[in-house]
């Protein structure tokens, strides 16, 4: 587990200066299926690479590809089962606590969220309002051709 999570806050694994922790910090950028047992559907897997169903092992490998533009890593390596375990360690302890998902249903866990008078001009806004900033965000690679065509 100290392994997997010094890792997941490592950005040497990546070619562009991400870490897991980049996205992933304090159960941000996961979205409510992330809950769910693998396998299961991830929509990065599925847009991006055409997988139907990942297993954990996959999912860490998808995110090493894209977005930390890196080589995956060794499939029967020390660095792959450990990573794999701390995220399985995460996974669990969100399950757990639904609430944490700072991705997943807007006001699922805050009814007070819904009386917000901003809510109607931005239903999600728990979320990140600089995620058009955030090179993991799934539409930020998108959006910066646009803006620099």
């Amino acid at each position: 587990m100290a392994l997997g999570e010094k890792l997941f806050n490592d950005p040497s694994l990546s070619s562009n200066g991400l870490s897991c922790a980049t996205c992933h910090n304090d159960g941000a950028g996961y979205n409510a299926t992330f809950a769910n047992a693998y396998p299961h559907s991830v929509a990065m897997a599925r847009d991006i690479f055409g997988m139907d169903s990942v297993h954990l092992d996959e999912m860490v490998q998808v995110c090493m590809v894209q977005p930390m533009a890196a080589e995956p890593l060794d499939w029967s390596g020390e660095q792959l089962a450990a990573l794999t375990a701390y995220m399985g360690k995460v996974q669990k302890q969100l399950a757990a606590n639904p609430c944490a998902l700072k991705g997943g249903k807007c006001g699922a866990c805050n009814p007070c969220a819904t009386k917000n008078p901003c809510a109607t001009k931005n239903p999600c806004a728990t979320k990140n309002p600089c995620a058009a900033k955030n090179p993991c965000s799934a539409n930020a690679g998108k959006r910066l051709a646009d803006a620099a065509a």
